[in-house]
C-alpha cells in the first residue's frame, strides 16, 4: 500500500519542561534558527553542521536535537534520524513530536507495530494531537491490508474478505489523490533542556561506538552472543514468552519510553495472537560496544499467519556472568 504519514516539522512543544538562563536560551535560539532557515533554503548539509556546533555546547538542548533529527531525515539518513527521535522520547517523554516522526520513519521502513506503538505513546501525552490521530489510522488502515491480503491469499473464494480489501484499496486511493498533506508545525513554541545532566535518563553507549584494540571480540564471545541471539528467535518463533523474556536484563527500557510492565504486555499479548511465528536472524554482525557490551546487528526475518516483514534490527547485549542479555533493541 502506497500509505501516506504525516512527519511533524517546526519545534517541538515543550509547556511542561523546565527554563534554563536567558543568555544560554537565547544563544541556543540563534543556532536553531539560523540551522532553520539554512534547512528552508535547502542547505542541510550546512544545517546540521550549525546544529551539530550547538549540541557541542549544550548536548541536552531538546530543540536542537529535534532539528537535528529532522535534517537528517532531509538527507534521507532515516536509521540516524530514528535515534535522534527515539533518544528524544525517552529523555523528554511528555513531547508528542518525537514519538509521531519516530511512527512515520518506521511506517516508511514497513515495522507497523513500531509505529503504531509510537503513536499510541504520542497520543496517551497529547490526547489532541491531530497529525497522530491521523497517521494512526493510516497505520491501521496498512496493517489492515496486508491481513486480509494474507487472508486472501488463503482462500481465494471469500468474497467478503475481498470486499474489505477494496473498500481498504479505496481509502488509500483517496486520500493519494488529495493535496501533499500539511505539514503540522509549531514554530512558536521553544524547547528547553533540563538545567542538570542528572535530571535526564542515564546515557546509553551509541551501537557506533568504536571498540578499542583491548576490548576485542574473541571468537568464543563471538559464539556465545550469537547463540543467544538465535535462542531469542527461536523463543519468539515457538511463542515461549517466559523463555523469550528471560533473555532479556532486567535493566533493559523499551523505546519509545514505555514501562517494562506495559512492553511485556504488549508482547505477550502480541505473540500470543498470531497462530504462527517465524523469526530468523540472518547474517549477524557482532561488534563491542563497551568493556562488557557488545552490538549484533541482523536482518530479522519476521513471518507470521497475517504479517511478514524483513527489517535490520540490532540487539545490544551485555555481560551477565558467563551469559549475555539483551539491555537495548532497536530497528534501523
Amino acid at each position: 500500500m502506497d500509505k501516506r504519514f504525516y512527519l511533524t516539522f517546526g519545534r517541538a512543544a515543550a509547556a511542561t519542561l523546565l527554563l534554563i538562563a536567558a543568555q544560554a536560551a537565547s544563544a541556543a535560539a540563534t543556532a536553531v534558527d539560523e540551522a532553520q532557515t539554512l534547512m528552508g533554503q535547502g542547505q542541510y548539509d550546512q544545517a546540521l553542521k550549525k546544529v551539530e556546533g550547538q549540541l557541542k555546547t549544550a548536548p541536552q538542548d531538546a530543540e536542537a536535537r529535534f532539528l537535528r533529527g529532522l535534517i537528517l531525515v532531509k538527507l534521507n539518513r532515516g536509521p540516524e534520524a530514528i535515534r535522534v527521535f527515539a533518544d528524544l522520547t525517552r529523555d523528554y517523554p511528555q513531547l508528542p513530536e518525537p514519538y509521531n516522526n519516530l511512527a512515520v520513519l518506521y511506517a516508511q521502513q514497513g515495522d507497523y507495530e513500531k509505529a503504531r506503538d509510537a503513536l499510541e505513546a504520542a497520543l496517551a501525552t497529547h490526547p489532541s494531537y491531530a497529525t497522530a490521530h491521523e497517521n494512526l489510522g493510516d497505520i491501521y488502515a496498512a496493517l489492515a491490508g496486508a491481513a486480509y491480503n494474507r487472508a486472501l491469499t488463503l482462500d481465494q473464494s471469500n468474497q467478503l474478505v475481498r470486499s474489505k480489501l477494496a473498500l481498504i484499496s479505496q481509502l488509500d486511493h483517496a486520500g493519494s489523490a488529495g493535496t501533499a498533506p500539511a505539514i503540522a508545525s509549531s514554530s512558536t513554541s521553544t524547547v528547553t533542556a533540563p538545567p542538570a545532566a542528572s535530571s535526564a535518563p542515564a546515557s546509553i553507549p551509541p551501537a557506533s561506538t568504536v571498540p578499542s584494540a583491548a576490548a576485542s571480540l574473541d571468537a568464543g564471545t563471538m559464539q556465545n552472543v550469537t547463540s543467544v541471539v538465535n535462542a531469542w528467535a527461536a523463543a519468539w518463533s515457538s511463542k515461549d514468552v517466559s523463555a523469550y523474556f528471560a533473555i532479556y536484563a532486567p535493566s533493559f527500557i523499551p523505546e519509545g519510553s514505555v514501562t517494562r510492565g506495559t512492553w511485556e504486555a504488549q508482547r505477550r499479548d502480541r505473540i500470543s495472537r498470531a497462530a504462527r511465528i517465524s523469526v530468523k536472524a540472518l547474517n549477524p554482525r557482532v561488534e563491542r560496544v563497551s568493556d562488557d557490551r557488545v552490538g549484533v546487528t541482523f536482518t530479522q526475518d519476521y513471518e507470521s499467519d497475517s504479517f511478514t516483514d524483513k527489517v535490520s534490527k540490532t540487539l545490544e547485549l551485555q555481560q551477565a556472568g558467563a551469559s549475555w542479555l539483551i539491555v537495548r533493541e532497536y530497528t534501523r
